[in-house]
């Protein structure tokens, strides 16, 4: 049996002993330098608030509409208003347009069928 001996006990990977820089940063001499950020919160017409973080820019670079984190719906930067736009589709959900294409009684067939190859697999 071969014994590979201590050299790499106790160091973390990527660490290294120049000043605590590693990688790029060790061969160029450089270290990143923090960019200033804004954060800027959306509503969308549920009430959901999204905040990214975008690079302090113009106001006016900013875009005025941002999907909702939560309902994908669009988002704007004024709570409480509705920005779905005339012939545009509102968000839906998966299971929207599955019940868009089956009637109750065809789903509850599809899920009887389901659970009971479930159960079938499962029974010993």
């Amino acid at each position: 049996m071969v014994d590979a001996g201590n050299a790499f006990k106790g160091t973390r990977i990527g660490t290294d002993s120049n000043g605590g820089m590693s990688g790029w940063q060790a061969e160029s001499g450089r270290s990143p330098t923090a960019v200033a950020r804004t954060i800027v919160s959306y509503w969308c017409v549920d009430g959901h608030e999204t905040r990214p973080t975008f690079a302090k820019l113009n106001d006016e670079e900013i875009p005025e509409i941002w999907e909702c984190g939560r309902c994908g719906r669009p988002a704007g930067r004024s709570p409480g208003v509705d920005l779905n736009v005339d012939g545009d589709e509102p968000f839906k959900s998966h299971l929207q347009y599955a019940k868009e294409r089956r009637s109750e009684e065809e789903a509850m067939k599809v899920l009887d069928d389901a659970l009971r190859q479930l159960r079938r697999r499962h029974t010993p």
